[in-house]
This record gives C-alpha cells, structure tokens and sequence, in this order.
C-alpha cells in the first residue's frame, strides 16, 4: 500500500512539473491558456443584502398655549354731553380713558352724537374747528375760545343753542361753574337768559341756559349759602 501512495503522488507531482512547463534547461515557460482547462476562470460571489426601511414617523409638535394671561384694566370716566334733540338739549353720558381734561371733553362734544343707538335722533349746532381752545382758570370758571369764521357761519337763531351745548357741558366738570367767551381773543358778547345780549366777556352759567333743557326741572343748579357767624350761647342767666 505505501509503494502505491508513493508512486501516486510522484506521478502527480511530474504532472504538475510539466503543466508549469519548467524545461530540463531550468527554463520557465508559459502556459497558454487552452491548457489551463478553465483554472483561470474568476468565480465571483454575489452577496444581495436585503434592508428593511422602516415606515416613516411624522412627529407632531402640540404647543399648548401658556396660562399666564396678562389683562390690562383701563380705567374710565362717565362724562355728559350735551346735543340737540328737536329744539331742545338732552344730555348723554359717555366714557372717556382716564382722568379726561376739559379739553378732550370739548373734542367729545364737537365730535357729535355717538354712532349707536345713544345718539339716534340727536343733532349738534358746533360746525367744525368752532372751538380753538379752552382753559381752566382754577377760579371756578373757563374761558373757551372761538373761531370768528365757524361761529358767524351758525344762524343767529342757532347761536344761544350753541352756546348752551358748550356751557352745559362745561358746568358738568368738577371745578367749572361758570364759562366766559372770546372770538379770535377777543372779549365776545352772546345771547345769555331770556335770549338777553350779554356784555363782551360776561361770565354765563348753567341758570342761564336751563330753560334750553328738554326738561327744564331736572337739572337744578345750587349755590351754597353764605354763612354767617354764630354767637355763643351766654351764660349769665336771663333777666327777669
């Protein structure tokens, strides 16, 4: 058994020898192709790799809205104005932000009847750009200047309604009982009680205008009566 393993593998390693082509010389020789009988094929693997793609993930970002709400007060201010309903005054009441000036009282009354269902009905007799300015003089009374070109444009008729609307209103706020008036700054005389002419600059209040009123008797005016001093009670016992 071993002699023939022996020659078995000799035979295969002459074959081998001579497949190389190695001449007796010691020569390398090389070997064509056809004698390779398919040696010299390349045998490629081919590795497929499968990948799973999970499905796609929509993320939806909730913002709750924060509970921290901030709410602003402004405060207000009921004042009355005063317009024309038929041939009579009515007064109204609005509310104006904050602690109103005389003078955003005035823009209120030139600005006419409200839009709503307040001012349905109601007229005014200022024109446009009337007045031009009003002060308080912290003597109890304002001065209210108009201008010559709006104020000759009312029908003389017209004129004491208009006065009273500007002179009701006025009287209405806190530390004003009396309105004295000047056109162009200049000293005006104005059809005051009982339609009188009053002298240029005469100081009018609302005694002079309250028969203007829709209802004349529910505005009443009161001044405060003058005191005098007392005199102590005595001690001496009476005469007798």
């Amino acid at each position: 058994m071993r002699r023939r393993a022996l020659a078995t593998t000799v035979a295969i390693s002459s074959t081998l020898v001579a497949a190389c082509g190695v001449s007796g010389e010691g020569e390398l020789q090389r070997i064509g192709s056809d004698n390779l009988a398919g040696l010299d094929q390349t045998t490629t693997t081919s590795s497929t790799t499968t990948t799973t793609i999970p499905p796609s993930t929509t993320m939806v970002v909730v913002v709750s809205p924060t509970s921290d709400e901030t709410t602003t007060t402004i405060a207000t201010e009921t004042v009355q104005l005063y317009f024309l309903d038929g041939n009579r005054l009515v007064d109204i009441s609005i509310n104006l932000a904050g602690a109103p000036s005389v003078s955003r009282v005035i823009a209120a009354l030139e600005a006419g009847p409200p839009t709503d269902e307040v001012g349905i009905g109601l007229q005014t007799l200022l024109p446009p750009r009337l007045i031009t300015s009003v002060a308080e003089s912290g003597a109890g009374f304002a001065t209210v200047d108009l201008a010559s070109g709006p104020f000759e444009g009312i029908q003389p008729r017209d004129q004491r309604l208009a006065i009273a609307q500007i002179v009701l209103t006025l009287t209405r706020r806190p530390g004003i009982g009396q309105v004295q008036f000047t056109l162009d700054g200049e000293p005006l005389a104005l059809p005051g009680r009982d339609n009188v002419q009053t002298v240029p600059g005469a100081l009018v209040s609302r005694n002079d205008y309250q028969s203007l009123l829709l209802e004349p008797n529910a505005e009443t005016e009161t001044t405060p009566e003058p005191t005098s001093p007392t005199t102590p009670p005595s001690s001496e016992p009476p005469n007798t």
